[in-house]
Order: structure tokens, then sequence, then C-alpha cells
């Protein structure tokens, strides 16, 4: 399934966000990233609905977004935040079921099928042993991982995630995003996220998208768009490229 914009305009007190035309294809990672600031996660949550759009700024497959039933919107988008910090201490599974809800007609209860759903996309995540334990005892790395297992199990074809790898070791950092790229190879996801580390940018995605003040600075293939100039347009610092043992490294 793939994601079309077209002339996208949002705006809240003194910040304005503009993207002309962007389109976004299933089996591949497009990594956003920018300044803080930059309208990195105020355009991922344009694109999953989170905050209202306009008619016809976003399509789905053709479709314009806001013709979409909510629910319908759930089945095929799905949109994980930063963090989110559950309410009530439900077990892991419990908070991974939540992900059915889109499906479960209202006042009905999550029926077998649900949870084997939900069991498998904790098994996919890694965390299928993690089931019955208490969603409160997590680590930072481990609830991100629960919440990409939520997403993955709404079955929708486009994820959608914002800072997934913020504040994570190394070791977890690389966890998600091969994490992703499996998603993106063996699911057939069309997946956007929002990252703040340029190395895991360039290293993990098939695209990307500089944006600076709410506006799209550069877009396409890192190999063709990345560059000592760009960087330095985007982040108003000197960087410098390194190529080593067939990858860029960005150098600070």
């Amino acid at each position: 399934m793939s994601i079309t914009v077209e002339g996208l305009r949002f705006s809240y007190k003194n910040f304005s966000l503009r993207v002309d035309g962007l389109k976004f294809e299933n089996s591949r990672i497009t990594a956003i990233v920018g300044p803080n600031g930059a309208g990195k996660s105020t355009f991922l949550k344009c694109l999953a609905s989170v905050v209202p759009v306009g008619r016809g700024m976003l399509k789905l497959d053709g479709r314009d977004l806001t013709a979409i039933d909510g629910r319908e919107r759930a089945r095929l988008i799905s949109y994980v935040p930063q963090e989110q910090a559950p309410t009530f201490d439900y077990t892991v599974l419990d908070y991974v079921v939540m992900g059915r809800a889109a499906g479960l007609s209202l006042f009905s209860s999550p029926s077998d099928r649900d949870f084997r759903i939900a069991a498998e996309a904790l098994d996919y995540v890694g965390l299928g042993h993690y089931a019955g334990r208490s969603h409160l005892q997590l680590s930072s790395g481990e609830r991100r991982l629960v919440l990409i297992a939520r997403a993955l199990a709404q079955q929708s074809d486009i994820m959608l995630l914002d800072e997934p790898t913020t504040f994570l070791d190394p070791r977890h950092e690389m966890e998600i995003m091969e994490l992703t790229r499996r998603l993106a190879g063996e699911r057939k996801k069309t997946i956007l996220v929002t990252l703040h580390s340029l190395e895991m940018a360039v290293r993990y995605s098939d695209s990307m998208i500089f944006m600076k003040k709410g506006e799209i600075i550069a877009s396409g293939k890192p190999s063709a768009i990345l560059s000592e100039e760009l960087l330095e347009k985007v982040y108003d610092l000197k960087m410098r490229l390194v190529d080593f043992e067939s990858r860029q490294l960005i150098i600070r």
C-alpha cells in the first residue's frame, strides 16, 4: 500500500508544516530526519490522522484519507508513538491485544484468534516469553518492542514509528532498526520512521527525508542526496562524510 502526499498544510501556534509532494511505497523504509522542531513528529501525526488534515492532502492507494472511516483507517495504518506509559498494570499480552481493537465490534471482547495474533506479534519481536509479565516491569527498550508488537497485531500495511530508538543503548537501537528492516522485507510493510540518529537512518533506510522548520529540504536515496553541504544546511553544523567498509560515516 502506498501513501501519497499532495500539498499538505498544517499549522498551530508559531509553527507551519508544508509538504508539497511525496510518495511512499510498500516494502521500503523511509527515515525522516532533521533538527528538533523541524516538524518530523507533526508530519507523522498528520499521516496517522492523530491531527486533522484537509481533504485531498493524503491518499492511500489513491483514496482520500479523510474519506476513510476511522476503524478502517486503523486497519490500514498503525502508529507507534515515542513512548506510552499505561495507566493500568496490564500484562504484556493484554497490552498487545489492544492492537486488535479496530477489528472488534462495539462491546465485544477479543477472541481466541485476536489473542493468537497478539502472541504471534510478540514472538516476532522476540518477546513471546514476556506475555504474562507486567508491562510496568519492562525496560524502555522492551516497551518500544511491545509498542511495535501492538502495531503488528493491527495487521496494517503501513507502519509509522516516531523516534523508536531515542534514549536506547546501541544494542537496543540496532535491534529496533533490524526489526524494521525485517518488517519491510518479510511483511512488505510501508514504514516511515522519524530518527535523530543519522547513522541509523543512512544504514537502514531505503530513502531519507530531511526536514527543517516545517519544510522538506531534500528527499531521496541516501546515496543520492547525502552530502556535507546538505548536512550543514539542515543542522547548521559542519559535518564530514567518510567512506568506511562500503558505508558512509558521519563525523561531527
